[in-house]
């Protein structure tokens, strides 16, 4: 059964009903409004995001964990300093230093406990945990209410919120429609807000993709400011058929952002939603090609399928 918005589409348009007409057509739905639920079916299994991620944080061993240059963190290790240090690590110090004592007292004038020398000096490395924040970037344009694109979107979110739980990240949300993309859920551990925002969520308008991105990267770059010691990941759920540009061309615009966000070190996951046709509109493939993000179609994302996906990746974590 069609919805209330392919038809409105339809006649807006006056096209044939066809197998392409959706793909072509339903980018521009005015102001036409609806709230779609959630496929609660649709599983994600959550090694989607377990791949090698990027970031700007030196490491230690292996784990959630991070190499830390201040004085927090567990002690796990010592180093040669490269400059100054306040941080000494004694007990390696004194093991440095001990056998080179009985040399030194000979030749001392000093009679000392232990004779230290700048060489024995070491430094400690401490080591902290690290968490991921995930940014669920939603397309709720008008053209992610055909053929059930926006529940099965909604599904996944849900099942990738659900695990971010579990393992204790903090988790934000983006939506973007008619002709801005808006930070509806600031970086939180309430998984319970994100499932009533998700619900909650309208779709209708066109799909201002380039805004989407920019908002993205602005978002992370406060983060990173306030908190560097964390891992970024963007998971953008759309059709990715751009059609309001925020000044100019709007493929454009959605490419600059993209560049800025790849330089950051940012992880990105793109699932794309739109329907498998010999008509391909949307740029999520091109994006992903050109700046090395993760791709996957929704109808790849199932609870069976995933697990394939997943072998091809190198886990991080």
């Amino acid at each position: 059964m069609r919805n209330e918005f392919e038809e409105e589409n339809e006649d807006s348009n006056n096209q044939n009903n066809n197998n392409n007409s959706n793909n072509q057509n339903e980018d521009t739905p005015g102001d036409f409004e609806r709230t779609f639920g959630i496929d609660e079916s649709f599983k994600v299994n959550p090694k989607l995001i377990q791949f090698k991620l990027k970031d700007n944080i030196h490491r230690y061993g292996s784990g959630r964990h991070i190499k830390s240059y201040s004085k927090r963190g567990r002690y796990v290790k010592f180093k040669l300093p490269k400059d100054k240090t306040s941080d000494i690590a004694f007990d390696a110090t004194f093991r440095r230093a001990a056998i080179h004592q009985k040399r030194r007292r000979e030749k001392s004038n000093k009679k000392l406990a232990i004779y230290l020398e700048k060489e024995d000096i070491v430094e400690k490395v401490r080591q902290r945990k690290i968490s991921s924040h995930i940014l669920f970037v939603v397309d709720v344009s008008g053209s992610m209410g055909a053929m059930r694109r926006m529940e099965a979107a909604k599904g996944a979110i849900i099942s990738l919120l659900l695990d971010a739980y579990q393992k204790r990240n903090k988790i934000g949300m983006i939506a973007f429609r008619k002709d801005r993309a808006e930070l509806i859920l600031p970086f939180t551990s309430s998984v319970e807000l994100g499932e009533k925002l998700l619900k909650d969520l309208p779709t209708g308008g066109k799909t201002p993709l380039a805004d989407a991105f920019i908002k993205s990267y602005e978002v992370f770059d406060r983060e990173l400011r306030k908190n560097p010691n964390i891992i970024p990941i963007m998971i953008v759920i759309s059709d990715f058929k751009p059609n309001v540009a925020v000044k100019g061309d709007y493929v454009k615009e959605v490419f600059d952002a993209c560049e800025k966000i790849a330089e950051k070190c940012i992880n990105v996951i793109l699932i794309d939603t739109e329907p498998q046709s010999f008509i391909k509109i949307g740029i999520g493939r091109e994006i992903a090609n050109r700046f090395g993000f993760k791709y996957y179609k929704i109808e790849e994302l199932s609870e069976e399928k995933i697990l394939d996906i997943c072998k091809s990746l190198e886990i991080n974590f």
